[in-house]
């Protein structure tokens, strides 16, 4: 704000001091007047090349848009090839696989059958096997019943020979005996009639030796000399005889007990001869029943054997007619099994096999977007240039020194106040200034509102 001074030094020399801030305000306003221009001739090339981008844009996005449905469609449409191609693949690897799951039935149930044939074909071998087990036995025990007949017939016939052969050894022993005893009987008979003749003898003789004796003795004197000498002779005579019938007598007793002892032996010799030939009837009789207990015995046992031979016949029949009955059964199981397993595989190839694809609908053919609209921008004016601060040279600066003028009144006024304050020992003269300036102050007020308002009427229609 310019002082009193100058404001009264522009009165007396007629300087418009606001002529140079106009015309500096009228070059800024052009200057911002081109930056405008500028601005909005900018504004419309970036429209313009927003606008021709975004046609563009709109374009190659439809392009675009056109060009990747028909790839999607292509791409919809081979999908569609793939899972149709895979379908039928599904069904023709399922067909193969029902084929392949019934010729694996056929050949499970064909290796059960064929099990129980090859079962049937091993039990008929076991039971011929068996049933040659059982001829080979009847035949090994018919040859050994038979081997023992023959062996226990030929035993039989040797005992029986044997003891033929001892009984005529018997026989000859006997005649033997028989003939020993007569001969011995004989050969005794001869001895005592030997003897008895030879006893007669010398009977004989003694009898003559005693005559002789007798006579030789008669021959002599009489008397007790000739008796003595008879009697001598006769005694003597006497004890000969009776010596020679003692003899006779002990000869043949010696001969009757040779006899009894020829007898006795010859007896206990036929005995032992009886006793062996009893003892060989006993042997043959023994040997004969012997090889018949034999027999029987041979024969009991072979028929125990073959008995055997057929209950393990019938028992291992009745061992393979149940082995047979339980694989057939487990042959219904394991048909059932593999049905079973069968239906599981077909069941499971069904699961896998692929749903029949149905053709969608492609989403619809894009379609060009709603064109947008454009508006031009519009041109923007530069701002005015904001008034600078004027110089008052008319009656506004009559005003701003009234004003200036009030506010040296009031200021003024606030000294005297503060000097009241400081000393109040003046206090009428700071209360005169007091008043004083705050009259001058109203004045001033007054006349800066009335001069205020003709500036405004003055100014108001006015432009640079």
């Amino acid at each position: 704000m310019a002082s009193i001074g100058s404001t009264i030094s522009d009165w007396v020399t007629g300087r418009d001091r606001n002529k140079e801030a106009r015309a500096a305000e009228r070059e800024e306003q052009e200057r911002w007047d081109e930056e405008a221009e500028r601005r909005h001739d900018y504004n419309m090339e970036v429209y313009e090349a927003e606008a021709g981008n975004y046609f563009a844009n709109r374009d190659y996005q439809y392009e675009t848009a056109k060009r990747n449905w028909e790839y999607g469609k292509q791409i919809q449409d081979y999908q569609y090839a793939q899972s149709l191609a895979s379908y039928n693949k599904s069904q023709d690897l399922y067909e193969r696989q029902s084929q392949f799951n019934a010729l694996s039935e056929n050949a499970a149930i064909n290796d059960q059958m064929a099990y129980i044939q090859d079962l049937a074909l091993s039990q008929a071998f076991q039971r011929e096997s068996m049933q040659a087990d059982l001829e080979n036995t009847l035949k090994f025990e018919d040859y050994n019943v038979r081997s023992k007949i023959e062996s226990e017939n030929f035993g039989v016939m040797s005992e029986i020979n044997l003891a033929g052969i001892s009984k005529l050894e018997q026989g000859v022993k006997l005649s033997g005996i028989k003939s020993q005893r007569r001969t011995d009987s004989a050969s005794i008979q001869q001895n005592v009639n030997e003897l008895t003749k030879r006893n007669t003898f010398e009977k004989e003789a003694k009898l003559v030796e005693r005559l002789q004796k007798g006579g030789k003795a008669a021959l002599r004197q009489a008397g007790k000399s000739r008796q003595k000498g008879l009697q001598s002779t006769a005694a003597a005579s006497f004890r000969d005889l009776v010596v020679l019938d003692a003899s006779l007598s002990g000869s043949r007793k010696k001969a009757a007990i040779d006899l009894l002892k020829i007898q006795v032996d010859s007896s206990i010799a036929e005995t032992q001869v009886g006793l062996n030939l009893d003892r060989l009837a006993l042997g043959v009789t023994t040997a004969q029943e012997r090889a018949r207990l034999n027999i029987g015995t041979v024969q009991e046992q072979a028929e125990m054997k073959i008995d055997l031979a057929k209950d393990e016949v019938k028992y291992n029949s009745k061992i393979l007619e149940a082995n047979m009955r339980s694989a057939m059964a487990q042959q219904v199981r394991q048909i059932e099994q593999i049905k079973l397993q069968k239906y599981q595989a077909d069941t499971q190839a069904f699961a896998n096999l692929n749903l029949f694809p149905e053709e969608l609908a492609y989403a619809p053919e894009p379609q060009m977007t709603p064109e947008r609209k454009f508006i031009a921008p519009l041109f923007e004016y530069a701002p005015k240039v904001p008034k600078g601060e004027r110089v008052a040279t008319g009656f506004d600066s009559v005003v701003n020194v009234v004003g200036e003028a009030a506010g040296i009144a009031t200021s003024v006024m606030s000294l005297g106040t503060s000097l009241g304050s400081l000393f109040p020992s003046i206090p009428n003269m700071a209360g005169n200034a007091a008043t004083a300036a705050t009259g001058m102050a109203q004045g001033f007020n007054t006349a800066a509102q009335m001069g205020t308002g003709i500036l405004n009427q003055n100014y108001s229609n006015f432009s640079y």
